[in-house]
Parts: C-alpha cells; sequence; structure tokens
C-alpha cells in the first residue's frame, strides 16, 4: 500500500513539475544567454548539465583534452537541466 501511494505522489510532482518547465517563457533563457556570450565572448554551448560539478566537470576536461582554452558553467531556467556549459572553441 505504501509503495502505490509513494508512486502515485511521484507521478503528481512529476507532471507538476513538467507542467511548470513548459510555462516558462521562451524568451528569458535567449536573453541570459545573450548576456553570457557577449560578456566573456564564449560563444559555443557544449552542453547541459544536472549539477554545477557535472558542468565544472567537463570543461576542465575539455580544457586538458585542448579542446578549448576558456569555459563557463551558466546557470539556466530549464528544469532539470540547470547549467550550460560555454566555451570559447
Amino acid at each position: 500500500m505504501r509503495v502505490r501511494t509513494a508512486l502515485s505522489a511521484f507521478a503528481a510532482i512529476t507532471v507538476v513539475g513538467l507542467g511548470l518547465c513548459s510555462a516558462a517563457p521562451a524568451g528569458a533563457e535567449s536573453q541570459q544567454v545573450t548576456a553570457v556570450q557577449a560578456a566573456d565572448s564564449l560563444d559555443v554551448h557544449r552542453g547541459k548539465y544536472m549539477t554545477l560539478g557535472g558542468c565544472q566537470t567537463a570543461g576542465q576536461q575539455g580544457i586538458e583534452r585542448g579542446h578549448w582554452d576558456r569555459y563557463q558553467c551558466a546557470e539556466g531556467s530549464m528544469w532539470p537541466w540547470v547549467w550550460n556549459l560555454w566555451t570559447n572553441r
């Protein structure tokens, strides 16, 4: 019985979360992205990450492998992908 209740609650939370995600204004994310690109000339988007640590690890590994010289993890607005990795090349 507890498992069924827990699964029902999880399903309800997921549906509400997805509904809120799709209700976000589309222009807000593009304005933030433009600000990041203009400020640091980091114009190559490399991916979206769920955690800041994951984004930073990917950025540092790209530097160590010679793929880019600089990176920045910018906060995004799309749940659950909340960190965007931007690089200079």
